[in-house]
Formats: C-alpha cells, sequence, structure tokens
C-alpha cells in the first residue's frame, strides 16, 4: 500500500467554503446567536461537506495532544460484557497503546448509530485512527473510513478496499480441530456459528469445509439462535447424528457443555464439543473445554504498530501473525459405538 490519508479540513477551509470569516465558524459551533440563522446553515452545510467539527479534544495544531485509537463496537451492553474475547482486545490493546503514548476511546452503539459515530469521532478529532472489528460482508464501514481519510486497520481477514489488516495464520486451524477428532474417531462433525453475516464466518466456513475432505469428516453446519426458548435444546434438535460440535464462541460451548446432560446429552460420551476461541470461560466448566487459543495479545500489539505508522503518514501493509494452537482437554472423546439423531427434550418440557 503506497496512499497515504488526506489532512483533515480546518476551520480556515471551512470558513472559505462558506464565504464568511474563521471566527464566525467559531461563533456558531460555540453557539453564539451573531450570526443569521441564513449564514449558520450555510457555514453548518460547509463543515459537513468537508467532515469538519471543532476540535473539542483541544489539540493543538503542532501535534502536541495526546493522539487517541477509536474502537466502535455496535454490540449490546450485556453481549459485550459476556464476550471473552473483547476483554483480552481491550487488556490486549493498553499495553502497546501506552508505550506509544495513545489513549483508547472505546464505545458501544446500536448498528443505526454506527457510521454516525465515526464521523463525529473523526470530524471533531476525538480519535486519530480506528481499529474496526466484527468486519461484516460488503462492510460499509470500509469505504467510510476511506472517505473520511481516517487512518484504520480491519482486525480480522483482509479485504478489497485499501485498509489494511492484522489476521490470525488460521489456514491449519481445521486441519489441527479435524485431525484430532477423526484419531478419535468422528466421522461426522458440525460447525456452530453466531454470526451468519460476519465476514470471518463465510472464511471459516470454506476453511471446515477444505480441512474436513482432507481428513475423511462429513461437515455440516448450524447457526446458534440465542432467541429460542430454550438455545441449547434447538440447537442440539437441529444438529442430527453428528458426534462432535466445534462452536465459534466458548461461552455458547460453555453453555451447551453446562446444559446438554440435564437435556439427557452426554459430554463428551455422547457429543464432543470443541470452542473455536480459548479463555479462563473454558477451564470453568466440566468438562472442561477442548479450545483453540487466539493470539489476541499479540493481533492488538501488531494493530497498535499498524496504526501508529498509518497516522504518520507511512505506507504500511496487512500483516499476519501466529495462528492459533489447540488446547486439548476433556470435552473431546471417542463417539460412541452406535450413533443416532440427537434427540433433545422440546423446551419447557
Amino acid at each position: 500500500m503506497t496512499e497515504t490519508h488526506p489532512k483533515r479540513a480546518t476551520i480556515a477551509a471551512v470558513a472559505r467554503r462558506a464565504g464568511v470569516s474563521p471566527s464566525a465558524v467559531s461563533h456558531v459551533f460555540n453557539g453564539r446567536p451573531n450570526v443569521s440563522a441564513a449564514t449558520a446553515e450555510r457555514i453548518r452545510q460547509a463543515a459537513d461537506e468537508l467532515n469538519w467539527r471543532p476540535n473539542y479534544a483541544s489539540r493543538k495544531v503542532s501535534g502536541g495532544g495526546g493522539r487517541s485509537l477509536g474502537l466502535v463496537i455496535a454490540r449490546a451492553s450485556d453481549t459485550f460484557g459476556r464476550d471473552p474475547f473483547f476483554m483480552r482486545l481491550v487488556a490486549g490493546l493498553t499495553e502497546p497503546l501506552a508505550e506509544i503514548g495513545w489513549s483508547l476511546s472505546l464505545t458501544l452503539v446500536r448498528g443505526d448509530d454506527e457510521a454516525r459515530v465515526y464521523r463525529e469521532w473523526w470530524a471533531e478529532q476525538r480519535v486519530d485512527a480506528f481499529l474496526l472489528v466484527d468486519a461484516r460482508t460488503d462492510d460499509p464501514r470500509l469505504a467510510l473510513v476511506e472517505q473520511l481519510g481516517a487512518p484504520a486497520v480491519v482486525l480480522g481477514a483482509p479485504t478489497e478496499a485499501s485498509v489494511p489488516a492484522v489476521t490470525l495464520g488460521d489456514d491449519a486451524a481445521f486441519a489441527a480441530v479435524l485431525t484430532h477428532l477423526a484419531d478419535l474417531g468422528h466421522r461426522r462433525v458440525a460447525r456452530v456459528n453466531e454470526a451468519p453475516d460476519l465476514a470471518h464466518t463465510r472464511a471459516r466456513d470454506a476453511r471446515f469445509a477444505t480441512a474436513a475432505e482432507e481428513c475423511g469428516v462429513e461437515p455440516s453446519y448450524a447457526v446458534w439462535d440465542a432467541g429460542a426458548d430454550d438455545p441449547v435444546a434447538d440447537l442440539l434438535a437441529r444438529i442430527g447424528d453428528v458426534t462432535a460440535i466445534i462452536v465459534d464462541s466458548e461461552v455458547i460451548a460453555a453453555e451447551i457443555v453446562a446444559h446438554a446432560p440435564e437435556l439427557g446429552i452426554a459430554i463428551p460420551d455422547r457429543l464432543s464439543v470443541v470452542a473455536w476461541e480459548d479463555s479462563w470461560v473454558s477451564t470453568l466448566v466440566r468438562p472442561r473445554l477442548t479450545a483453540l487459543d487466539a493470539p489476541v495479545e499479540e493481533s492488538a500489539r501488531t494493530a497498535v504498530a499498524v496504526l501508529e505508522r498509518l497516522a504518520r503518514g507511512e505506507a504500511v501493509t496487512s500483516q499476519t501473525v501466529a495462528g492459533r494452537r489447540l488446547m486439548i482437554r476433556d470435552s473431546t472423546a471417542p463417539p460412541p459405538l452406535a450413533v443416532g439423531a440427537i434427540v433433545a427434550p422440546k423446551p419447557g418440557r
């Protein structure tokens, strides 16, 4: 990548476009009444066209003020709080940001507020760069940060946009899991995801299919329905005669391990469970979860390094860090000799 990001608009540029003095622009955005309504509207329109807002962060033009990384997450607060990945990510960002003198600006938003927050934070100079997580198929944020001229990095799969990515070297992860399961005797394995609209879900599905063919495993796919009366019973009723599942979220995998025995499905005697992510959650449940440990902290440090270079106007390319490590614990075992479809009781019974 050789592109450099355009400079932010200034109050002087807004004044020139609106045909007024910089002081008139300042008066409008400070709420002073000595500017006519028509002129104020013209000034606001010019500011919108240039993606400019007052420098509420009070940074000096010389760049002497502190810098900040923006992390905008479109998730409900309860979902965010239960996801160990985000806790590890935030913790992983703290040290490298402190080393370069940056702070972290984090907010949770509804999906329809996402673009507004990006525009406001950048225009108001609250942040100097963005870290994009939960990349979606045809993600509108990619075009948005390019249009704003904001330095940004995607944490996840590379995209066709000019926004660089920090990606895990996960090409062999499914092969490691499926080799482990195949060596135990499993031949029918399902992959369970909770977010089919995310870009990494499609990429993982493709790698899962390839690894399954290489390992002689019959693959199937299921989506976790958090809105079901009993999500675990709902999932178990839909996966048929599989003897093992690989679950994207360790929290969901832990819920399955904890609740399935109450539905008559022994773990791992009847169903082996593997979590795609690993955290302290994996060792709290019994049996403890076999899981894939991702280098979240290394990804965070690499992303910060790339973003710092982008903020200085340097050319950067996408980076790949180490892949996941399979942590074999107690939730995987040989399948039962005679296997039929899992029959879970209907929710409420």
